[in-house]
């Protein structure tokens, strides 16, 4: 399992995640993809972001996705998952002017988009075709995932 640590603003941790990294049934191995430490809230995984960041912020869906965008210099925030965005977030997210929204394409990705645009007016959801950003980041490098961007605006 990958341990995906989620820390406050000044670094210090919050809580952790767990990912399987192998590719197999999880069922099968009783065990989901993800795994959170019982009774823990949903929270925004790259939350130092929100206080870096100017006028312009990107949501993920899903912790590793986020670490992509961050790696290309985009300053991003990741919801665990399409159906954890919640009031709070929108509170946390409300100062910017726009917010780029990197739903999965999917029906759970595009509900995510749906909610957080419906929540912020600065919201813009971008279109993903080929998969979520690390399979387009994979497929076409920094590039194919600027150009998305740019067809948004």
């Amino acid at each position: 399992m990958l341990a995906i640590p989620y820390l406050d603003r000044n670094g210090q941790p919050l809580t952790v995640r767990f990912r399987c990294l192998q590719e197999h049934t999880h069922r099968d191995f009783f065990h989901g993809k993800y795994n959170t430490i019982k009774d823990d809230p949903p929270r925004m995984y790259g939350i130092e972001s929100v206080h870096q960041a100017d006028d312009v912020i990107h949501v993920t869906e899903g912790e590793l996705d986020r670490i992509i965008l961050r790696k290309i210099g985009l300053h991003a925030v990741a919801m665990p998952g399409a159906n954890m965005w919640a009031g709070r977030h929108r509170r946390m997210l409300a100062g910017f002017n726009r917010v780029y929204v990197w739903g999965d394409p999917d029906d759970a990705g595009a509900e995510l988009v749906s909610k957080i645009s419906r929540s912020l007016r600065s919201a813009k959801g971008v279109r993903l075709r080929e998969g979520d950003v690390t399979d387009t980041y994979l497929a076409g490098g920094a590039d194919a995932l600027y150009a998305l961007i740019k067809k948004e605006d």
